[in-house]
């Protein structure tokens, strides 16, 4: 398959014959709900963090706040950890959903963003942008994978 823009994620391939266009990009810019905790999985120690932004809408006229789960890999996992709650970031990534069984039997489901660009815009404490700088596309190891977290 090939690229449609590099502008894009893995997710969004111009079709080959006979199959269907695809595209699975999702943009957030919201703020981080907790300051991010870096973990490391598999064989090869990989950073991942595991991050919720809120994102604000107005429906009917009223704010709400939606939450989305985003995952970040590599050298991307270890920058946002240099953020904290409330700090402002622009995110790109894929939507994914991870399925599985837990020890007790029951079937999970995990719905979220994994992330392959974001940018830091800003923090909430007093203007502070000291911490503002963009972080590129980086590979996940795992995305084809099925790794339970």
């Amino acid at each position: 398959m090939t690229p449609v823009s590099s502008g894009f994620n893995k997710g969004a391939y111009a079709p080959h014959k006979g199959e269907e266009p695809v595209a699975n990009n999702v943009i957030l810019m919201g703020r981080l709900g907790s300051k991010p905790e870096l973990r490391r999985v598999g064989t090869q120690n990989t950073p991942v963090v595991d991050v919720s932004i809120a994102t604000n809408a107005f429906r009917r006229g009223e704010k709400t706040v939606d939450w989305h789960n985003v995952t970040l890999w590599d050298k991307q996992a270890e920058l946002i950890c240099t953020q904290d709650k409330g700090d402002q970031v622009y995110v790109e990534g894929s939507l994914r959903t991870d399925e599985w069984e837990d020890k007790e039997g029951n079937k999970r489901r995990k719905v979220y963003v994994s992330a392959f660009r974001f940018e830091f815009c800003g923090s909430k404490r007093n203007g502070d942008s000291r911490k503002t700088g963009a972080v590129g596309p980086s590979s996940n190891p795992y995305a084809d994978d099925d790794i339970q977290y």
